[in-house]
């Protein structure tokens, strides 16, 4: 019970995360480094799992 309320928690605010630096990009604003290594991690970690679009319409 408790590890799945943290895993709900975890991905909340790593949405919010997101969230913050696309906020931070519209505005112009500078981001941090350790934002952009997590980005950079994030996206590594969720590349294997998109499907193309053309490949999902096959």
């Amino acid at each position: 019970m408790l590890l799945k309320k943290y895993d709900e928690n975890k991905e909340a605010l790593m949405q919010i995360g997101r969230e913050a630096i696309a906020e931070r990009r519209r505005l112009g604003l500078p981001i941090s480094d350790r934002d952009l290594e997590n980005e950079a991690k994030d996206r590594a970690e969720h590349e294997d799992i998109r499907v193309p679009a053309a490949a999902a319409r096959q």
